[in-house]
């Protein structure tokens, strides 16, 4: 999740454990609307809302019909 440590992003977010962001990052949870715009801010973008959502390519793209 870029190079803040769990311990540092739960500090920093002050609403979740260090356990909590770990499960994110192993993906066995996805957090909070409000927690994924704060990760946003924090870490100015280099963790997006499309991190935490594993969807697979053939749904990620699509050809448009003509």
């Amino acid at each position: 999740m870029n190079d803040l440590s769990p311990d540092a992003l739960a500090a920093l977010l002050g609403d979740v454990s260090a356990s909590g962001v770990r499960k994110w990052a192993n993906e066995e949870r996805i957090p909070r609307k409000d927690q994924i715009e704060r990760i946003v801010e924090i870490t100015d973008g280099q963790v997006m809302p499309n991190d935490f959502f594993r969807i697979p390519e053939r749904f990620a793209t699509r050809e448009v019909a003509a």
